[in-house]
């Protein structure tokens, strides 16, 4: 099942991430939702069944409860919210979007780098480094997937954002311009 991207999340976890930098929890407050971040990885079934509409509201809030049992205060009033609203749907996606979100307020980008052969951590640092410069202030942590397609070079995708310097871009950008 492909995840959901729900706009509403973005208001409840940037909403979230306000009031904790007010009330100074943001770092514990990020540990528990990398915490539950990872509890949705290792068990999609809770993803799946907080949306199935057929299971009813008392059921999937006895599911949330087991998730707010050791939490924060403020988890444990966010659960509750959702409860009430009928939006226990959204709280993986509150998550996911409250990282996003502390991550962007320390400056820290996310960003895939596609390349014809592994790259290796040094060679992922100074491309770090040189996308760093780039983008003033800023701090890359990238992820490196290979694509044997791309004969030489690499591709970094950083959200809308593509940086494409492989061979293949390159010999299909002469393949344009002899055609044209």
């Amino acid at each position: 099942m492909a995840k959901r991207h729900y706009k509403a999340a973005g208001v409840y976890a940037k909403t979230l991430l306000e009031l904790a930098s007010t009330k100074g929890g943001v770092d514990a407050l990020k540990q528990e939702m990398e915490s539950l971040r990872d509890v949705f990885a290792k068990v999609p079934e809770l993803g799946r069944a907080l949306q199935m509409p057929v299971l009813s509201a008392e059921k999937k809030a006895a599911l949330a409860k087991s998730l707010a049992d050791n939490a924060s205060d403020m988890l444990k009033r966010l659960i509750k919210l959702l409860e009430v609203k009928g939006r226990l749907v959204l709280l993986e996606s509150i998550a996911e979007e409250f990282l996003r979100l502390e991550e962007e307020r320390r400056q820290i980008s996310r960003a895939k780098v596609i390349s014809a052969v592994p790259l290796s951590d040094a060679q992922l640092k100074s491309l770090a480094e040189g996308l760093s410069a780039q983008r003033s202030g800023r701090t890359y942590v990238l992820h490196n997937e290979v694509d044997p397609t791309l004969i030489a070079g690499f591709r970094v995708e950083e959200g809308d954002r593509v940086v494409d310097a492989s061979l293949r871009h390159k010999l299909n950008a002469i393949r344009h311009k002899l055609a044209a």
